[in-house]
């Protein structure tokens, strides 16, 4: 269960295992934190400090956005785990360039497998001409290639950004003119489908992160991205993978949800946002794919769909086993592989 607060003078408690939420004073809902899996807060309820500490304690992220000004997010979520050993290999393999670079193209890779997902979802909803969309697979593929001969890290994140340029670049080239598509803006996002992504984009990296401290991974120290003040890196590198799926998520939603011009709201400072109106309808949808998240081979073969927590559970306990190969083989035992 998904729990958004947004509306004006409403004040936030904890009573008895559960948010007791009351609008100009009066109760409106009381929801067992034992069935949250995840909180948005928009503006500035009154909270008491005990209703973040027990999110935090049942490991429920909780993600904050600014009603006006600059769009900013900031997210909590519990503790990290007690894993020392875990960390102390992640801080060893992060000191290693050979290790490192490894680490860069497992993730760099399961996000180009993704690709298949929202390109699907594109060719469905859209219809992108054949001639945009080959051009797309050529990128596709020639990105795996320049992947496995990528000599460091930064050819790494060149081959990842090139990749995703050319993905908007397809987006641009297919969506209708209504969405006023033109590529990939943020901070603040310019049109609705910025706008939308920016939003899930924040969404799913509260989840990544609350997913890590489980885990037990120190989320500041990344492989793919690196170490810059106020950034987590590591959630930074997770969150890659499932990029995708949240393209597709927002491809899906903008062909089926009733949207019109009145759907969003254009600001210089804040940019283009999803009118209060419209969120309902979004997050309603959101709520419906983290349970239903999409995990696609890239083969061809059939679409399997999961509670996004499991999902990124599997995929931080694959980069446990991969960091741990890493350290038994030569592979990670040296500068420049």
């Amino acid at each position: 269960m998904i729990c958004v607060i947004d509306q004006k003078q409403t004040r936030i408690q904890y009573r008895a295992g559960c948010l007791l939420l009351r609008h100009k004073g009066e109760k409106v809902r009381s929801l067992p934190i034992s069935q949250l899996e995840q909180v948005v807060v928009y503006g500035n309820p009154v909270a008491d400090t005990a209703v973040w500490r027990n999110l935090a304690d049942a490991a429920v992220p909780v993600v904050m956005l600014a009603v006006h000004g600059p769009p900013q997010a900031a997210m909590l979520g519990s503790g990290l785990a007690v894993r020392l050993p875990l960390r102390r290999m992640q801080h060893r393999l992060a000191d290693d360039a050979g290790a490192c670079l490894a680490m860069a193209r497992w993730f760099v890779g399961r996000k180009i497998t993704g690709y298949h997902l929202p390109l699907a979802t594109l060719s469905d909803r859209f219809a992108p001409s054949e001639r945009v969309r080959q051009r797309f697979l050529d990128r596709l593929r020639l990105a795996g290639h320049h992947l496995d001969h990528a000599a460091t890290v930064s050819e790494v994140m060149g081959v990842e950004g090139g990749l995703a340029q050319a993905w908007f670049a397809l987006l641009a080239a297919t969506l209708p003119a209504r969405h006023r598509f033109q590529g990939r803006n943020r901070r603040p996002p310019r049109d609705p489908v910025n706008s939308l992504l920016s939003l899930a984009y924040t969404l799913l990296l509260s989840e990544v992160r609350q997913a890590l401290l489980i885990e037990g991974f120190d989320p500041s120290l990344g492989f793919l991205h690196q170490e810059y003040p106020g950034r987590e890196a590591l959630a930074l590198d997770f969150q890659e993978i499932f990029r995708p799926a949240v393209d597709d998520f927002v491809l899906d939603w903008l062909a089926t949800a009733p949207l019109d011009r009145s759907s969003f709201y254009y600001r210089r400072e804040e940019g283009c946002r999803l009118a209060k109106a419209t969120r309902p309808l979004f997050y309603q949808a959101w709520a419906r794919r983290r349970e239903e998240w999409p995990r696609h081979d890239g083969q061809g073969g059939p679409e399997q769909r999961a509670p996004i927590r499991e999902l990124l559970l599997g995929q931080t306990a694959a980069a446990r086993q991969f960091m741990a190969d890493l350290e038994h083989s030569d592979e990670g035992q040296q500068d420049v592989p």
